[in-house]
């Protein structure tokens, strides 16, 4: 039996993780930008946040202020520009509903081995 690589297996989440960004982006079930991910917080609305490795620490405690609210630091803000066919995009804001668990559940499966690694 092969075993397969944990590269492997990190970049198979990888791939699933931004497919489902692209999905929520396009069914506008997540919201993008610092300025629609406020206007969520605000709202109510229970998610939370994946943070662009590169985003200002400002921009960043800043968002934070808005709501205590679990976030994830991943990709940069061009790699999440590019997927979404933005410039750059620094914050998303997904919901925790079915879609958004699903989401997490795949980020924290992702970090898990990349802290093992």
């Amino acid at each position: 039996m092969m075993k397969i690589s944990e590269e492997k297996i990190k970049n198979k989440i990888l791939k699933q993780i931004i497919n489902l960004i692209q999905i929520g982006w396009r069914g506008r079930i997540i919201s993008i930008g610092f300025d629609e991910a406020v206007k969520q917080i605000k709202k109510g609305k229970k998610g939370f946040l994946i943070i662009a490795e590169d985003i200002a620490e400002r921009t960043k405690r800043n968002i934070l202020k808005e709501g205590k609210l679990q976030y994830y630091q991943l990709f940069t803000k061009e790699e999440i520009g590019n997927f979404l066919g933005k410039k750059e995009v620094g914050i998303i804001f997904v919901p925790e509903t079915k879609f958004g668990l699903k989401l997490k559940g795949l980020i924290a499966q992702y970090f898990e081995l990349k802290g093992g690694s």
